[in-house]
């Protein structure tokens, strides 16, 4: 477990607990005299019976509006899960803008609400090496920000009058912030490590951030025990629990490679260094210095130009095939003999396990959240993250070995239907005791 370094003292974890009690002071006499006063007795009440009865109303909040990532498709199963196993409760769904997710919220027959949800986590700007304009920027304009994003949740809340608040991603703090002040019980959905996958710069700081996750949540529901541990690392007295993402794509046959037939291999997955596709292609090259031929797929969104090249240099440009993205991958597993995961630090892995069920074994990074997905010599085979001798060594093994990569195959496929949406749900109404 790593040391926690700093205290309640810290410049800048108390500058988050400062902004929080600010605005519960600036905020609280606007609205304390509307329905905020209302808000201890929250959920609507159902007089169909001829007696009260308080029907609870659950406030879902998502970081974008547009499907395109494991984060948002956990978001809407999670909507899903609750209306399947409390069809009673009230649920509201809070997206930053009209597009797809709010689409599907109404066919779904979930109340959608468009509302600012500011981050407090953004991407690095990676072309300027020697300075990031986050820092340049300074703290303070970020933070004011966040501002509108609270006024706006807490507006929200007095109408809605929520019993409970669930904020999916890490990376949107105003509605946790919101319902701190007000005493509404809030659980954070986290999806991420943040900076090992996602390089994200954090307004606060990564650390602290982690620690205002706690402080601002009843409890932080992590999607691997990877997860859960990191934030553990950062915050000991952080109440958390591990609910894995459903995964219910459609189950496969493991495909026959006949003899002397190339080993296809297939990644999918964002182009982009910390998802390893760059590691895939060093490994087919050490493979082809070796005598072995493996055709390599990827599969995803961005920029493919710098894979291109980097194939090229490496003399495997004949091995690689490129496609943009896709909602439908079933042509694409079905065309592979292996999966990959090659990211270097994978919270969870959704990919991973929609290869497995196609009847996939999958050669995966021992890192994250991997190894809790991929049990090495029974769904397939685990190698140190960014090491791509290894990688390549476990593919020519499965190359070489038929009879083993259809064993795995068939364990990938037996092992991958623990992530059934049934036990997602009664796993999520039971964290939220909603059971």
């Amino acid at each position: 477990m790593t040391e926690m370094k700093g205290t309640p003292t810290d410049d800048s974890w108390h500058r988050i607990r400062i902004y929080a009690c600010a605005l519960s002071h600036t905020l609280w006499p606007v609205c304390a005299d509307g329905p905020l006063r209302r808000l201890n007795a929250g959920g609507r009440t159902d007089k169909t019976s001829g007696n009260e009865a308080l029907v609870p109303r659950v406030v879902v909040v998502s970081n974008v509006s547009k499907f395109g990532g494991g984060g948002v498709v956990g978001f809407r199963d999670m909507l899903l899960g609750l209306r399947r196993k409390r069809p009673d409760v009230d649920i509201v769904a809070v997206i930053p803008q009209k597009g797809e997710v709010a689409k599907r919220c109404a066919e779904d027959g979930i109340e959608a609400r468009i509302a600012w949800t500011p981050w407090w986590g953004f991407a690095k700007w990676s072309r300027l090496r020697y300075a990031d304009p986050h820092v340049l920027i300074g703290w303070f304009p970020y933070t004011a920000f966040l501002l509108p994003g609270i006024v706006q949740a807490l507006v929200l809340f007095a109408r809605k009058r929520p019993t409970m608040v669930l904020s999916n991603t890490m990376t949107i703090p105003s509605h946790a912030i919101a319902a701190k002040i007000l005493g509404i019980p809030h659980h954070w959905i986290i999806r991420e490590f943040g900076r090992d996958d996602h390089q994200l710069w954090f307004l606060f700081g990564y650390r602290r951030t982690v620690r205002a996750v706690g402080w601002l949540s009843d409890s932080v529901i992590c999607n691997s025990h990877a997860v859960e541990q990191a934030m553990l690392a950062l915050d000991p007295t952080m109440k958390t629990r591990v609910l894995y993402p459903v995964v219910d794509t459609e189950l496969g046959t493991p495909p026959q490679r006949q003899p002397g037939e190339r080993l296809r291999i297939v990644l999918v997955g964002y182009f982009y260094a910390a998802k390893g596709q760059d590691l895939a292609i060093e490994a087919i090259s050490i493979a082809r210095e070796a005598g072995v031929d493996i055709e390599l797929t990827l599969v995803g969104t961005g920029s493919h130009q710098p894979l291109r090249r980097l194939a090229r240099k490496l003399g495997v440009d004949d091995l690689l095939t490129v496609h943009g993205p896709t909602r439908d991958l079933r042509p694409y597993w079905a065309a592979a003999h292996v999966g990959l995961m090659c990211s270097q630090s994978e919270a969870f892995g959704r990919a991973t396990v929609e290869a497995m069920r196609a009847g996939l074994p999958v050669c995966g990074t021992n890192s994250g959240g991997t190894p809790e997905i991929i049990e090495p010599g029974v769904a397939g085979l685990l190698s140190p993250a960014g090491d791509a001798k290894a990688l390549a060594d476990n593919l020519m093994t499965l190359e070489s070995d038929e009879d083993l990569r259809r064993r795995l195959a068939q364990g990938a496929l037996a092992t991958s239907q623990r992530f059934q949406r049934e036990r997602h749900d009664d796993e999520l109404a039971t964290l939220l005791g909603l059971h």
